[in-house]
């Protein structure tokens, strides 16, 4: 099994080789895992309880040997089994000789099976076992021996970054008998090892799959085995691997406020402020967000000296796991004082993700040592006397400071205790400071503080000493400041008497503060000099004891420092000459300091030296002990002569201090060859210098410590670098101290020096400390990206483009920059910033701005010039570097556009909100700063509004070849068409001036309410009687559409959604809309009333739907808060609601744009009365409207006819109009027994008398019979004389009943007058229910329209509509059957009128009126009964087994006189009937009796009832239309007059045997009673006329023309010629083919007219009259037809001889001449030509026939049917393109061949009028309709 890993190193692991190899590979074998693969143990399975083995195999064979092998079977079941078996087939296994097998529970049965080879093959067999239970086998197979290794057929390994690598392992397994050798053949990016190895028998390797991807795609490779003899085998490994690219988060942990840590932006790790010497700490975080583990590297800048790198990142690479973090250290450890200092490290992952460059920050602290006074005044002590002072020394800082006062205290006057020590951070030292002076004179001696990694600090001493003799003046610290001034005004080298006098003189005056300087008017207006600033480093270098000095020392010794060496003894040493020379121009008096025990002294110790003179003197050294080391520093003062004795000094100001001099000596006492003492200690050293200006010199510390036990000296080597100065130079450091040393150097050149210098330990020259340090001048260089070269992107006129440019100081100083662009250039050119401060080793990133001002190429050049920071302002830097850039940028024009010319929101609800975005284009080249404006356009005039269009930003900029999305809300407040128009402006960055405004596009929006409209209503239940059109009226739906359609208003809107917002029993109402919602009347314990309505969602917004019954709008409230008294209202309404009077199912619902949904409204009659219920109707952010449901529940057995109001209204009707149309008024019974209404006619009789006896109001029938539950139509017609409004109240009576009186109201209007206004026709709810289709909730099945209406039409037109009925049902066929009432006045009819609708299909069916020739309306409700087949089925099976037994039970009697003896019947005759057949079994009822009666009731027989069918669904189909009389249609609706086809009834005309028939059975009752002499004067007369008419021509003349032109309509299309042609020829000619096709088709009618009878037998008498009529129109069109035949036989014969007379005049026998043929010639095509002539008037006659016509709209309606029902079903696209198929021209020969003249003549107009004659079938009504049988499958 293969089992995937991920391991972060490429471990490998031991192999176990295999030792039986003939033949070693040729690669060698890599390391792998092999192990011997355990046997796999038989595998068995249980059978019926029996635990066998399924396979028995034998291996490793030979021919010639028997092997046996056992079959072992255990019986694993709790019961004996009893099997038997049949032997192997094959001779080759065999076993003992069958028996049968008996196995106890838990017993094992050991069956031995032999295998005998003959020959080396494969062998296979079965052994089979029989059991009662069935029989199993158990295959026997023998193998032959071979290679064959097996590995799984694919691997998935895990996923992996790019640049990491995963691991898996598989096993490939050695199954067969042969040791294998293999070569794995792969493919990159994976490897496979070992690649190569053997494998023995039922050995296992392990082969490990490295996966290094180089690219983030899906790797799928083969991997391939070969093995097998010539390596030939093979199997296969599918590798599967996934590389993604890694991706690493940086962040910083623990962040500080001057971290950067922004996304997107330059991250900056800040250290701080960190003490010199230490190391600050700071990590980062790392996270990794894929599901692959992240490789990374961390780099740091590579231009840094790898020996000043301050920060360090231990972690340089590394793996981070999937979804979690890695935390790296970075360290940061600065050795150079107050330098920031900056790096960049880079963190790099694997791949092609992108690195995170790291800004890390640090800036370096030294110690902060501050002594408690600068100045230690001893004033003045006795000689031999000793003064101390403490002195404090503090560090302010947090860092270690180490401090050493530079002088030797056991060898001077003045002394320091400590004189050296260590200050952690804020600590505080106290110094004891003492004066004990020996000689007395004026003691003054500045003493060097040196600190590490500090500069020097300097205490001045001064003491005065007294002794009895000599007093010299005392010095005050004042006199140490008035000195520093004279120093720097060089006065100091005159003596204080000289100077006295010069004072009192006035060659020398006094400044404000007392020191001496010289007069104003000498200076030349200078300014006297004070005492400058002197730096302490160059004050502790520059001390006069070297070449060089600040102020030219008064007093000089040479040498400084003296160097003994060896001096082992006895001798003494040579003293060594010293010379001190004075300066100054006064004498001086020089006094050595020497303490007893001092092995060094000066001699003299006391001298006088004259002014600019010198002095010898001779440094002794005598070493007190053998092998020691000794190094002092001798102390003398030198002090003008003058100032012994203070009564020398007049003025105090002329009071000059000593100086001290120091003279360091050295020496030894180790005898040659004798080994010095192993110096033990530390040397912190740096390695660079710091970085300092051109020509200064740099300075560094050095700390030495002694770490051992004894004395350790130090002194600089002769062989060191001589461009250093270390200070100082030799010294002493005393077990535990330290020594600091300061060094220094000058810088020079750009490249690094390095500086050696050797200290020497201990006068040994074999303890050398060479120490290595660099330094360099750093150079004003930067480092510029791109290659000094910027480019600008194409950038718009106007506009600015930015680009950065990023530059770098490589440099250890921070400098400063200026870029310099020409006053040219300064338009179109910016950079920022143009003059700054860069930091050491920062990349500074400058962002150039290009302004182009016109369509060019700008070309520029630049320069910057670098030079040193810190310079003092408005001075001018002595070294400049400048570099020069090139800037290339172009200026274009380009414009904005949008994805969208025209954006269209559609439909937006009022206060709603909806947001678009707008798709902004820029396909110019260059980036486009914008403005956008937004002007409204439509509605104008609104208020003072916020636009109803907000932008969610009016200003941008738009990268070249991109877009942009504006998100524009839209929030309308009124409902309009809004417009807008957006603008844009192009803006300029240089001067803010905005462009010229453009039109960008237009945007379009609709402010709609939620529209919802009522579709169509149908009732059913105990309403099912209701027509549509009364029920559209009593749910008063025109107004309740008309209040939907209009706005809400704001007390509508309180509340925009259903909310219980009363506590009320009759919640408050905010809307003024009421309309009532009447179920109508129906009798005490009928069905409910039920109205089905159809909603639709009629706007373009979705919208919710409530019907808010009182309840659904009242808050719950606590029964102790609930109205303890109620009226009668709301009693009544709390009875209403409680016991579900009304119900609506589903009370809410939503709908979107173009849905429609159903709404049941249920109306239980419970209780007798009428029933009310306000009921809200709610939409949501709609209209509210209150609708009263209105129910009257009537008692059993009572009349009651139901009266919708006591007006009505007739359609407006033009006055002139000869033939006005039938109105209809409609009576509803709602009791539920039959009622018969009068209608009083007299009131009608008044008003025609008041309108000059003319008949306004007509009705029709006004009486008549209404049955319960079903609508009278009473027909009306209103012909007003004058354009204005008739009434009329009529009382309608009800016999039996009450009476009403009905306000009936018509409306004449001028045609003339109104014109294009005049309300024609306007049919309640016909445009909006057209398309509907009302679903009855539970019902699969649905018509495709609920509604046609047919508009207006004129009379006698036959109109059709196709619909489709629908099953919706997946498993249930449906049996429909249509129902039709008979009209008063006009024809409808449905065909098919019964079908079967399969599952999930659709049947079409064609609804067709027929108008009648009355000009009237048309309001006809269809209803079509649907059943389920399989309910139809089981009652007509039901009720063929009742009738069966009621047939038996008909003809059985029982026997039940017991006195008869019983009859002895033949058992081998007729069966002994013991009981009684008994009926089904039905749930009868159980007959609950009083127990007062005592009567014994007989023991009733069971009936079996009678089945009843089940009960149908009903689909109501409503269709409405307006007749008009033709003319009244012509002038009105002209241009739709072709649209409609007027049918014609033909003739009707019955056969002589059913006219006699006819006469007989109507002479006695209708003729009236003449006489014989009567009858044969009539008989005479007629015959008489008859016979003189068919001799009369002008008689025939106009029975020819009648003929020529059957229908007045058409006489517009009659000419002469055509007339006078067929009145030669007599008649009309009919080809004798008519004959046989009239024949056949008369045949079929009569088979067709047997159909029929068989097929509709069951129908009733309104069918059989129906049929009646259609047979004898049948018979008319024969009729004619014979008689057309007759008339064109006569034709032809009348042909025939004129044919032959002109043959015989053209051939008289001879051969005619040229001109004879010619005129034969002329005369066939004259013939021919008349022959075209009178076929072309035959057809034209023939196609005015109203036989034709009809035939023609048949076949035509018979087409599209066929052509729609294709269409519905699929297999006819109607909108694709049509093809055009190219036919070749046909050609046909003018001139006739004279010998195919007599055949071609008939042979067309027999071909024509069969075709004409004879067509298919495509009545409908001639369709055998199904019977009942064609019901059952």
């Amino acid at each position: 099994m293969a089992v995937p890993s991920i391991t972060g190193s490429s471990a490998v692991m031991s192999v176990c080789s295999s030792s039986s190899a003939s033949a070693p590979p040729t690669r060698s074998i890599d390391t792998r895992m092999c192990f011997p693969k355990k046997q796999g143990k038989v595998k068995k399975r249980v059978v019926w309880g029996i635990e066998v083995a399924e396979e028995l195999q034998w291996k490793g064979w030979q021919l010639g040997q028997e092997i046996t092998k056992n079959l072992v079977l255990k019986n694993l079941s709790f019961k004996i089994q009893k099997m038997k078996y049949r032997p192997p087939k094959t001779k080759f296994f065999f076993t003992v000789v069958p028996q049968p097998i008996l196995l106890s529970p838990g017993i094992t049965l050991t069956l031995p099976i032999i295998f005998r080879p003959l020959e080396e093959k494969e062998y296979k067999d079965q052994l089979w076992f029989e059991k009662e239970e069935g029989t199993f086998c158990v295959d026997l197979r023998a193998t032959l021996p071979c290679h064959n290794l097996i590995c799984p057929p694919s691997l998935q390994l895990p996923m992996c970054a790019m640049g990491d690598m995963a691991e898996a392992w598989f096993s490939l397994d050695n199954v067969g008998d042969l040791p294998t050798f293999f070569t794995w053949e792969f493919s990159g990016p994976f490897q496979l090892l070992p690649a190569t190895g053997l494998l023995e028998p039922g050995q296992t390797c392990q082969i490990k799959v490295t996966f290094q991807p180089l690219m983030a795609v899906i790797y799928e490779v083969q991997a391939t085995c070969w093995y097998g003899e010539n390596s030939k085998q093979k199997s296969s490994i599918q590798l599967q691997a996934t590389a993604k690219c890694a991706q690493l988060l940086v962040s910083i942990k623990h962040k500080r406020p001057e971290d950067q840590d922004v996304e997107g932006f330059q991250k900056v790790l800040h250290f701080g402020s960190v003490a010199v010497g230490c190391t600050a700490k700071r990590q980062i975080r790392l996270y990794n967000p894929l599901m692959v583990s992240a490789p990374f590297k961390i780099e740091v800048a590579p231009d840094m000296l790898t020996k000043d790198q301050a920060f360090s990142c231990p972690t340089t690479s590394g793996i981070v796991p999937p979804g979690e973090k890695k935390y790296v250290s970075v360290f940061f450890h600065p050795d150079t004082l107050d330098v920031r200092t900056m790096d960049y490290l880079s963190i790099i992952p694997s791949g092609c993700a992108a690195q995170t460059l790291l800004k890390v920050v640090g800036f370096c602290r030294g110690p902060a040592v501050s002594l408690q006074h600068y100045c230690i005044d001893f004033s003045w002590v006795n000689l031999g006397e000793r003064s101390e002072q403490p002195l404090w020394i503090e560090n302010k800082s947090d860092c270690t400071a180490h401090f050493q006062f530079a002088m030797d205290c056991q060898e001077s006057v003045f002394s320091i205790s400590p004189t050296f020590g260590t200050l952690v951070g804020k600590a505080r030292v106290t110094l004891h400071c003492a004066f004990q002076p020996t000689h007395p004179i004026i003691y003054f001696r500045r003493v060097t503080c040196l600190i590490h990694h500090q500069d020097p600090l300097f205490l001045d001493l001064i003491g005065t000493c007294h002794s009895d003799s000599t007093k010299p003046a005392i010095l005050r610290p004042q006199h140490l400041s008035w000195y520093r001034t004279h120093l720097a005004r060089g006065l100091t080298l005159y003596p204080p008497d000289i100077l006295g006098l010069m004072l009192s003189e006035k060659k020398l005056v006094q400044d404000e503060n007392g020191a001496l300087m010289i007069p104003m008017e000498d200076l030349e207006d200078m300014p006297a000099l004070q005492s400058p600033p002197v730096p302490p480093m160059t004050e502790y270098y520059f001390d006069g004891t070297s070449d060089l000095a600040i102020f030219p020392p008064p007093v000089s010794i040479e040498p400084v420092e003296v160097d003994f060496g060896a001096c082992p003894g006895p001798e003494d040493p040579n003293p060594v000459p010293v010379c001190l020379m004075n300066h100054t121009k006064g004498k001086i008096t020089v006094v050595w300091t020497r303490r007893s025990n001092c092995p060094f002294w000066v001699t003299p110790e006391t001298c006088d030296v004259p002014p600019l003179k010198s002095m010898a003197m001779r440094l002794h050294f005598q070493p007190p002990h053998p092998n020691c080391l000794y190094i002092v520093e001798l102390e003398a003062f030198a002090v003008y002569k003058v100032l012994q004795s203070f009564s020398n000094i007049e003025d105090d100001c002329t009071v000059c201090p000593s100086w001290n001099l120091t003279l360091r000596a050295r020496g030894h006492s180790y005898a040659s060859g004798l080994e010095h003492h192993v110096p033990e200690y530390s040397l912190e050293v740096p390695k660079l210098f710091p970085a300092v200006s051109p020509s200064e010199p740099a300075y560094r510390s050095l700390l030495l410590i002694n770490r051992g036990s004894m004395l350790l000296t130090f002194n600089l080597a002769p062989k060191s670098s001589s461009d250093i100065s270390l200070r100082p130079t030799s010294g002493l450091v005393a077990p535990g101290a330290h020594q600091i040393f300061l060094v220094s150097t000058y810088p020079k050149g750009n490249s690094w020096k390095q500086h050696i210098f050797y200290l020497q330990f201990n006068f040994s020259p074999q303890y050398l400390k060479e120490v290595s340090m660099q330094s360099r001048e750093e150079p004003l260089q930067l480092k510029l990206d791109t290659h000094k070269t910027v480019f600008f992107k194409p950038t718009q006129v106007g506009c600015s483009s930015a680009s950065l440019f990023t530059f770098r100081n490589p440099s250890r100083l921070p400098l400063e920059f200026e870029w310099r662009v020409s006053q040219q250039h300064r338009k179109m050119l910016a950079v920022q910033p143009a003059r700054g401060l860069i930091q050491p080793s920062e990349n500074l990133t400058l962002t150039w701005t290009f302004s182009p001002l016109e369509e060019t190429k700008y070309l520029f050049r630049v320069g910057v010039w670098v030079w040193e920071a810190g310079l003092p302002p408005d001075t001018k830097p002595p070294t400049t570097t400048h570099y020069m850039i090139r800037l290339v940028g172009m200026g274009i024009s380009s414009s904005l556009s949008v994805k969208e010319k025209e954006l269209d929101f559609g439909n937006v609800m009022v206060n709603s909100q909806q947001s678009r975005l707008l798709v902004l284009l820029n396909e110019g080249n260059c980036t486009l700063h914008y403005h956008l404006f937004l002007e409204q356009c439509s509605p104008e005039g609104i208020s003072n509004d916020p636009l109803a269009l907000q932008l969610d930003r009016t200003e941008g900029k738009m990268p070249p070849r991109s877009q942009d999305t504006i998100c524009l809300t839209a929030c309308p407040k009124h409902r309009f068409q809004y417009s807008w128009t957006i603008s844009y402006s192009l803006l300029s960055h240089r001067d803010n001036t905005v462009g010229e405004k453009q039109e960008l596009c237009r945007v379009f929006l609709t402010a709609v309410y939620p529209l919802l409209s009522i579709l169509d209503a149908c009732s059913m239940g105990s309403a099912q009687g209701i027509t549509r059109k009364h029920l559209w009226h009593l749910f008063s739906l025109d107004t309740f559409n008309s209040y939907l359609a209009r706005d809400p208003t704001p007390w509508e809107l309180t509340y925009k959604v259903p909310t219980r917002h009363s506590t009320s029993q009759i919640p408050p109402v905010f809307t003024p809309l009421k309309l009532d919602f009447n179920f109508g009347a129906a009798p005490i314990e009928s069905p409910p009333s039920v109205v089905l309505l159809a909603l639709k969602n009629s706007g373009g917004v979705p919208l919710h739907w409530a019907f808010l019954f009182p309840s659904d709008q009242q808050i719950d409230l606590e029964l102790w808060a609930e109205q303890a008294e109620f009226d009668y209202a709301e009693l009544h309404q709390m009875r209403v609601q409680d016991n579900g009077i009304f119900s609506v199912s589903p009370k809410a619902g939503s709908l979107n744009p173009g849905q429609e949904q159903v709404v049941e409204l249920k109306y239980s009659h419970l209780f007798i009365g009428t029933d009310r219920l306000p009921v809200l109707f709610k939409v949501s952010h709609g209209r509210e409207i209150l609708l009263n449901f209105i129910g009257i529940t009537v008692k059993q057995e009572q009349k009651y006819v139901y009266f919708t109001s006591t007006s009505h209204q007739f359609v407006p009707v033009p006055i002139g109009d000869t033939l006005p149309p039938r109105q209809i008024y409609e009576l509803y019974n709602s009791g539920s027994v039959p009622v018969t209404y009068e209608i009083q006619t007299d009131v009608l009789l008044q008003v025609q008398e008041k309108n000059f006896d003319h008949p306004i109001f007509c009705c029709l029938n006004p009486q008549g019979e209404i049955q319960p539950g079903t609508t009278a139509q009473v027909l009306w017609i209103f012909s007003p004389l004058e354009a204005k409004t008739y009434t009329a109240d009529v009382p309608i009576h009800i016999l039996g009943w009450d009476s009403a009186t009905i306000c009936f109201q018509g409306v004449g209007y001028d045609p003339h007058i109104m014109g294009d206004t005049a309300p024609f026709h306007n049919i309640s709810g016909d445009n909006s229910s057209i398309h509907s289709k009302l679903m009855v909730p539970g019902q699969n099945v649905f018509l495709s329209q609920s509604h046609i209406s047919l508009g207006n039409i004129p009379v006698q037109s036959k109109c059709r509509r196709l619909l489709f009925l629908n099953n919706l049902s997946k498993n249930e066929t449906i049996v429909f059957v249509w129902e039709l009432k008979s009209l008063d006045f006009g024809k409808v009819s449905v065909s098919p009128m019964k079908g079967k609708v399969a599952p999930e299909e659709m049947i079409p069916f064609v609804v067709t009126l027929e108008a009648s020739v009355h000009a009237s309306f048309y309001s006809i409700d269809l209803v079509c009964k649907v059943y389920r087949q399989a309910l139809l089925e089981q009652y007509h099976k039901d009720l063929q087994e009742w009738k069966d037994e009621s047939v038996r039970q008909e003809a059985e009697f029982t026997i039940t006189d017991r006195t008869v003896k019983r009859r002895a019947y033949c058992t081998a005759c007729e069966p002994v009937r013991r009981y009684k057949t008994l009926p089904p079994i039905k749930k009868q009822q159980t007959l609950n009796r009083p127990a007062s009666w005592n009567l014994k009731i007989p023991k009733e027989e069971t009936s079996w009832p009678c089945p009843q069918p089940p009960s149908p669904g009903t689909l109501c189909l409503g269709l409405t239309a307006r007749a008009h009389a033709t003319d009244y249609f012509l002038a009105n609706f002209f241009s739709d007059f072709h649209r409609y086809f007027l049918h014609r009834e033909l003739p009707k005309r019955k056969c002589t045997r059913e006219e006699l028939e006819a006469s007989e059975k109507e002479s006695p009752d209708t003729w009236v009673p003449v006489s014989k002499r009567g009858k044969q004067l009539l008989v005479d007369c007629l015959t008489s006329i008859i016979r003189g008419l068919l001799e009369d021509k002008t008689f025939h003349e106009a029975v020819d023309q009648s003929l020529v032109e059957q229908m007045p309509y058409f006489c517009q299309f009659w000419n002469e010629q055509s007339a006078r042609f067929m009145a030669q020829s007599s008649g009309l000619h009919i080809v004798p083919g008519l004959s046989p096709s009239s024949s056949s088709w008369e045949d079929r009618e009569g088979k067709e007219q047997e159909e029929d009878k068989w097929t509709l037998g069951e129908k009733e008498g309104g069918d059989e009259e129906k049929k009646g009529k259609e047979e004898e129109e049948l018979e008319g069109e024969e009729e004619e037809m014979k008689e057309e035949e007759e008339m064109g036989k006569e034709k032809l014969e009348e042909e025939e001889v004129t044919e032959e007379k002109e043959e015989k005049l053209t051939w008289p026998g001879t051969e005619p001449g040229s001109q004879e043929s010619l005129k034969w010639q002329w005369q066939q095509q004259l013939k021919v030509m008349v022959k075209e002539e009178q076929e072309q008037d035959q057809k034209e006659a023939i196609s005015r026939l109203p036989a034709f016509a009809n035939l023609q709209e048949a076949l035509l309606e018979n087409m599209i049917q066929n052509i729609l029902v294709e269409a519905s079903r699929g297999e006819v696209v109607l909108t694709s393109r049509p093809r055009v198929i190219t036919l070749p021209p046909l050609s046909f020969p003018r001139i006739v061949a004279p010998d195919l003249l007599p055949t071609a003549s008939l042979g067309p107009q027999q071909t024509e009028t069969s075709q004409l004659v004879a067509p298919p079938a495509t009545d409908s009504s001639r369709t055998p309709a199904p019977s009942r049988y064609d019901f059952l499958p």
